[in-house]
């Protein structure tokens, strides 16, 4: 059984490279072939020695492959264990990885949405405000029989009266049971701690942290 202890930049590296290997030592072994009973050699080989190679070469894929397995697990477990710091919150590497390569985007994703709604929403508002005298104006004048604002005192009861009844009932406004800024905020926070930092902190812990490997 062999036995080695390396850091988890180091079994990350040689993954990159295991992948390769194996894929070669599979590809250019030749572990069976046909023969006549009256051939003494196979490939300019003697059958023993045909035998010879192709047994070395299928050792060699099969060892490969349980290194880099046995690399893979450690790794695998090392991650699970393991914890980092980023911002103020601990993760396991895993978990750092996985909000890094997946989680992450879902936030991006959630804050733009609600960024582009909200400033959609404010427009439409604005813009449905900024119109609201005129319309109002024309709502007073058409209540009181006239055709223009000519027509009519703007300075009566009615007049107001009509104005603020019409202004109250069409003014917009927001409906935000969220507090969509504030969670806009608190996402924007959460994503510009998380990605500089996540790849600083997971380099630091592969650097300094070991596995020990068997197989």
């Amino acid at each position: 059984m062999t036995t080695e202890t390396m850091t988890v930049h180091k079994a990350l590296a040689e993954l990159k490279i295991l992948g390769g290997r194996i894929e070669a030592a599979i590809l250019s072994g030749d572990f069976v072939i046909t023969k006549k009973n009256n051939q003494d050699t196979v490939k300019g080989k003697t059958v023993e020695q045909y035998k010879a190679k192709a047994t070395e070469a299928f050792q060699k894929a099969s060892d490969l492959i349980r290194r880099r397995n046995a690399i893979k697990n450690a790794v695998v477990v090392s991650n699970a264990t393991t914890m980092v710091k980023i911002g103020d919150k601990e993760y396991t590497v895993v978990e750092a990885i996985e909000k890094k390569n997946h989680g992450m985007d879902y936030y991006i994703q959630l804050r733009d949405i609600l960024r582009q709604q909200l400033s959609t929403q404010k427009t439409e508002l604005e813009k449905h405000n900024a119109s609201l005298q005129q319309k109002a104006e024309q709502f007073a004048v058409a209540m009181m029989g006239g055709k223009d604002v000519k027509d009519v005192k703007t300075d009566s009861d009615e007049y107001v009266a009509s104005m603020n009844t019409y202004i109250k009932a069409n003014t917009m406004t927001l409906l935000d049971p969220l507090g969509i800024e504030t969670k806009i905020e608190e996402l924007d926070d959460m994503i510009n701690t998380f990605l500089p930092e996540v790849d600083a902190a997971l380099s630091v812990s592969n650097a300094v942290t070991t596995i020990t490997i068997e197989y």
